[in-house]
């Protein structure tokens, strides 16, 4: 509890407000034709949380949480779909269908936030939390399209695909007919009036 306490006040936090620092009581940010948020920032190489407040927040503790992980060395773009923020309460991960998802009509406010506890170590002392840094460059709305699985084609170009198939087949069954004739005709041997002079000279 205290090094999330320690976390939280460690957050860089930003109430979604009017520009005059007042955020209560202030409309929330309207994503909701966003897919997700894209920062860019430059960190130690440790991991850090971006962490969203809906209306929910000031009802009953509820947040949502993303985490991801910077470079040691350079600026990191990092793209955190909204439908992978976990919802946390009281700082508590929820159980899966304890929480709603996240509402991105209603977004109060963003943070960022350090916790020791996701980086994979202990921390010493309960209340001693670790050196981190992180330098935001910009947060980002992002919007993502999908792609058609169908190609939809005009009622003229279907006809038209349909009248060339037509057409092929038919050449394919004409070819074949030729075919069978000198076949036939091959295997018919010499004409009928050869085989009546051939019958002549036998009988003389």
């Amino acid at each position: 509890k205290a090094a999330d306490a320690a976390a939280r006040a460690a957050a860089a936090g930003m109430d979604a407000d009017d520009g005059d620092g007042e955020g209560e009581g202030e409309a929330g940010l309207e994503l909701g034709e966003y897919s997700g948020l894209l920062l860019k920032a430059s960190g130690d190489g440790q991991v850090y949380t971006m962490v969203v407040r809906t209306s929910a927040y000031e009802l009953d503790g509820l947040e949502y949480r993303h985490d991801f992980r910077t470079r040691a060395k350079g600026f990191t773009t990092a793209r955190l779909p909204f439908a992978g923020f976990a919802p946390y309460r009281d700082g508590k991960p929820v159980q899966a269908g304890g929480a709603p998802e996240l509402d991105r009509r209603s977004i109060s406010g963003l943070a960022l936030g350090f916790y020791p506890q996701r980086q994979g170590v202990r921390v010493a002392k309960e209340g001693v939390g670790l050196p981190f840094y992180l330098s935001l460059a910009r947060v980002k709305a992002y919007r993502e399209r999908d792609e058609p699985e169908v190609v939809y084609l005009s009622a003229g170009a279907a006809a038209a695909d349909l009248a060339a198939d037509d057409a092929a087949a038919a050449v394919q069954q004409k070819d074949a007919a030729t075919a069978l004739a000198m076949e036939e005709q091959a295997a018919g041997g010499a004409p009928a009036g050869e085989e009546e002079e051939e019958e002549e000279e036998g009988g003389e």
